[in-house]
């Protein structure tokens, strides 16, 4: 037989002759990719204590250094040698506004990813790639963080987690080619690219992706539908309690934003600067002076929450991520349409999130309450123009009386904010998309609640039962949070939990439905009415016990007020 020696033939074994002459030789973890080097991995025990292989530290653009800050991102180039993938690398530099202090880390040098799969890979096997959560400004791909041990359980998939860039070096933008934005996005996307053109060496199917992430990460997926440059990158998305209907993350005047930090950065004539120079000045700064000067959008304590989101770019932007407001494209139906999983936690629960540490800290709590009508109001991200009034009349429909935060109306506040930010959002992306899409959409709800829950997080410790489960206890659920959480034992209710959600969102990557015994059909548009929306999977407690059901109703009091300020 003869044996024709093609291109990729001959990377291959040239890259298995280095890895020889260095000693490794551990097949498995053993990878070459073409056009870049060969790279060893390592392995990592999953929740049962059992091996998958892991490959981190992964480059897959340049650094978005020098030249490179606020641009878009160049594909990584070639490595020399064997990269040592048995670490992760930092995370990229970012701000905690979440956490007291305001504690600045990573680095700015951080696009990289990581891939894990099964031992013994038969393949070609489902990829899940997974955006990080964290409100566009914080958050990490880093195994502590965001963890893949519950999904690899399953031996089932290929997972990959993504860094991409944040805040000002993710967002920042002057409205033009200059400094088009979305950086963060077009990073996603890059690794979405990359994922296509390897992660068959890898075992993985790149004709099966899905997208997934929560919070940021789920608005990220929807993005990506919504972008016509991420066609064909991948073939499911999951937006797990975020959706691109949230407005915090739109925002309206990217050049007004792009001068308010340069001026408090220190940049000369910051408001009159041409934006080529605005952005070459900006460029040159000291990248933790950057960072800093983002405190000058903050009005009261850390509100608004999120300060850095998407923009619309001009269609003559470098290669853009999204030329239309994300709301208009969507309800228009100009969506890459593919099998769509969405989700919220409790509704009084995503509103917790933004609460607790204001109701558990009483200096804050006292000035929050000083002046509840604007700084509520601020929490909604109400749109420009509205006033206290505005905000009176959301509380009346919610029948709350009392002006201000106490134990009488947490609960009912933080229902608006969960109703406001992300249930209603989620209620109005279903309908319309089960009205033109040929690709089904389905929802559900996780209602589960135990100690293990963001919520002690922002709250002191405090867990309070009636406030349900809190935005983001998904994926508490869903990956290993070391560097927050502690590991479930495996007898406990939780790990069984833990077992049941990575096995929903596997079985949706893999077919792009939920499993046949939760019972559920996709959604149709005729299913929401008044009071309803189509069938839902809840994950839930009754009687004190984990418990699944199927429902219908809803909360939706205050949706006609919502449509009218945010669509």
């Amino acid at each position: 037989m003869r044996f024709e020696m093609t291109k990729t033939n001959l990377w291959g074994a040239l890259c298995l002759v280095l890895l020889s002459t260095i000693g490794y030789i551990q097949a498995d973890l053993d990878v070459c990719l073409e056009d870049l080097g060969c790279l060893h991995g390592t392995l990592m025990p999953d929740s049962r204590q059992e091996q998958f292989e892991a490959f981190m530290g992964i480059p897959f653009a340049q650094p978005p250094i020098g030249e490179l800050r606020f641009k878009n991102p160049v594909a990584a180039g070639a490595w020399t040698g064997v990269l040592d993938a048995s670490t992760p690398r930092s995370h990229c530099l970012q701000k905690n506004y979440f956490m007291p202090g305001w504690h600045v880390s990573g680095e700015e040098d951080c696009l990289y990813l990581n891939v894990y799969r099964p031992q013994g890979v038969a393949g070609p096997l489902p990829v899940m790639v997974y955006f990080h959560f964290g409100g566009f400004f914080i958050g990490s791909a880093s195994p502590l963080a965001v963890g893949p041990e519950f999904l690899m359980d399953t031996q089932q998939v290929i997972v990959v987690t993504v860094s991409y860039r944040l805040g000002p070096f993710g967002f920042l933008s002057t409205g033009d080619a200059h400094m088009s934005g979305n950086f963060g996005l077009k990073d996603q996307r890059l690794a979405l690219q990359w994922v296509q053109q390897h992660i068959s060496s890898f075992g993985g199917n790149p004709n099966l992706v899905s997208i997934f992430g929560h919070s940021a990460g789920g608005i990220s997926a929807h993005l990506h539908m919504l972008s016509s440059s991420s066609k064909g990158l991948f073939h499911r998305a999951m937006s797990l309690s975020g959706t691109a209907m949230i407005v915090a993350t739109l925002l309206d005047n990217p050049l007004e934003q792009a001068q308010q930090l340069a001026e408090r950065v220190g940049v000369a004539n910051a408001k009159t600067l041409d934006t080529q120079a605005l952005a070459e000045a900006l460029r040159v700064l000291d990248a933790n002076d950057l960072l800093k000067a983002s405190d000058v959008f903050k009005q009261w304590d850390k509100l608004p929450q999120i300060n850095y989101g998407v923009v619309v770019e001009q269609p003559d932007a470098p290669e853009p991520f999204i030329t239309e407001c994300p709301i208009t494209a969507h309800q228009a139906g100009r969506i890459n349409q593919v099998p769509w999983l969405l989700s919220s936690t409790s509704r009084v629960g995503e509103g917790a999130f933004f609460l607790m540490h204001i109701y558990t800290t009483p200096q804050l709590l006292k000035e929050f309450n000083e002046n509840f009508l604007e700084l509520f109001g601020l929490m909604l991200f109400l749109p420009k123009g509205h006033t206290k009034e505005t905000v009176q009349e959301i509380l009346e429909i919610y029948g709350v009386k009392e002006m201000q935060l106490n134990e009488n109306t947490l609960v009912d506040i933080a229902g608006i904010v969960g109703d406001f930010m992300f249930n209603y959002p989620v209620y109005v992306c279903a309908a319309s998309y089960a009205e033109y899409s040929k690709e089904p959409v389905s929802i559900y709800s996780f209602e589960y609640t135990s100690n293990n829950t963001f919520a002690a997080i922002l709250g002191g410790g405090l867990v309070m039962e009636e406030l349900g489960a809190c935005h983001m206890d998904d994926g508490v659920h869903t990956l290993r949070m070391s560097a927050m959480f502690p590991d479930f034992p495996k007898d406990s209710e939780d790990y069984q939990v833990a077992k049941r959600m990575t096995s929903v969102l596997v079985e949706f990557a893999k077919n792009g439905a939920l499993p046949d015994d939760t019972h559920l059909q996709p959604c149709k548009s005729e299913e929401f009415k008044d009071d309803e929306i189509c069938n839902y999977f809840v994950m839930g407690k009754l009687n004190g016990a984990y418990h699944e059901a199927v429902e219908k109703r809803v909360n939706k009091r205050a949706l006609a007020m919502w449509k009218k300020l945010y669509l």
